[in-house]
């Protein structure tokens, strides 16, 4: 009986590793992560502790640029990302090809004590070496069909380097793969 318990936890443990042992929100998440900011001589990344408001801190027209941006969107994906969107969630790790690190609230802190956005970035990079910046990410509005996916990015990187970034993915051969891109106009 023993070795029959032993069996049936060994198959439900690698069945849950073949499906995928992370929620596919945080897979979309690291495909954007690994498809936008990692690069050869990336270390590793770094991600705000939590989800940002996607798209709350624009005004209308400026969200609906970038929408219009991608195109035409796969139905359903705007709807669950404005469902979605609001929600602030706790970000953990992420299965990017780098190591993540979490921006936290003493990071922030720490941060904001240092003056001059000149200073923030030195001792950013310092903290963090090898890193393309702070990145911090939306929730993730899906398509009905959950083929495609919908996410907002910020990122900074010093000084005037960094942005807001709408990506559409889709998943292909089962990968997601950013298919297109939009910056939101700034009014």
């Amino acid at each position: 009986m023993q070795t029959i318990t032993l069996l049936l936890v060994a198959a439900v443990s690698a069945c849950q590793g073949a499906s995928g042992a992370h929620p596919p929100e945080i897979i979309v998440q690291a495909a954007v992560i690994d498809s936008l900011f990692v690069r050869d001589t990336t270390r590793q990344i770094v991600v705000g502790d939590s989800t940002v408001r996607g798209g709350l801190h624009f005004v209308d027209a400026d969200y609906a640029s970038a929408l219009k941006g991608l195109g035409p969107l796969p139905e359903g994906v705007r709807a669950d990302f404005e469902a979605k969107r609001g929600e602030v969630r706790r970000m953990d790790s992420l299965p990017a090809k780098v190591p993540m690190q979490r921006f936290t609230a003493a990071d922030r802190a720490a941060a904001r004590a240092q003056g001059s956005p000149t200073s923030y970035w030195s001792a950013f990079y310092q903290r963090f070496p090898g890193s393309p910046g702070l990145i911090e990410m939306s929730r993730v509005g899906f398509g009905r069909d959950g083929s495609s996916a919908l996410v907002l990015v910020e990122y900074g990187c010093g000084g005037r380097c960094g942005g807001t970034i709408y990506v559409l993915l889709a998943r292909q051969a089962g990968r997601w793969r950013v298919i297109r891109t939009a910056q939101p106009r700034i009014a």
